[in-house]
């Protein structure tokens, strides 16, 4: 199976074993064929091929199109010393969501919605740490409490303000994963992160750090 065959549920699953102290050897992929951006082309029908049915006609003026998707490049949460910048990736070979190596960096779900879109989750995660790089931004996060203020940077220059709704750790096999990708709704921003006991012997975090953020009005 290719990354273009691959469905958010894929991704859902595998994301609960985010984050090893190892760094997960993460990395980006192509393009999964339920990104709604993506339109296919309709085969080619000689004249008479042509069924009789009646097409129906749908405007093509801009109120039908679908806005561009203008990434965010940075995140930072002031009272919390959090500042890292955040790039554009996907789905990794094993069908988790695709991070960067380095735990001061952060990666959003290309996918998804974001920052500014009229619904669904902006997906934001990180490394909480990984080898040779020791503990990263993200280890802050468990202390974000309702009325934090998050900031995230487009790649227009533009700034989006968010307050943290709500937040905690949750053990992996309890996170409802489909809240977290889900692409209806009102829009927020989903920070997620690995943390609590490490479990040495399967090498990764038993649970998983969460914060939900509403737009400032």
């Amino acid at each position: 199976m290719n990354a273009a065959t691959r469905s958010v549920s894929s991704l859902v699953a595998a994301f609960a074993v985010l984050c090893t102290l190892a760094g997960c050897s993460l990395a980006a992929t192509g393009k999964p064929s339920d990104d709604p951006r993506v339109n296919a082309a309709p085969p080619a029908v000689s004249p008479a091929q042509t069924p009789a049915v009646d097409v129906p006609q749908v405007s093509a003026g801009l109120e039908n199109q679908r806005p561009q998707a203008v990434p965010p490049v940075r995140l930072r949460v002031e009272s919390l010393g959090i500042d890292m910048a955040v790039e554009p990736m996907g789905l990794a070979e094993n069908d988790s969501m695709a991070l960067p190596e380095n735990p001061a960096d952060a990666s959003w779900y290309r996918y998804g919605s974001w920052p500014g879109s009229a619904e669904g989750s902006v997906v934001i995660a990180a490394h909480v740490d990984a080898v040779g790089y020791g503990l990263g931004p993200m280890s802050r996060l468990t202390e974000a409490v309702p009325g934090t203020e998050i900031i995230v940077t487009t790649a227009d220059g533009s700034e989006v303000v968010y307050e943290v709704a709500e937040g905690g750790m949750v053990v992996k096999s309890d996170v409802p994963w489909a809240s977290v990708f889900d692409r209806t709704g009102a829009n927020r921003l989903t920070v997620v992160t690995c943390g609590g006991e490490f479990d040495n012997e399967d090498g990764a975090y038993l649970s998983n750090v969460i914060v939900t953020a509403l737009p400032r009005p």
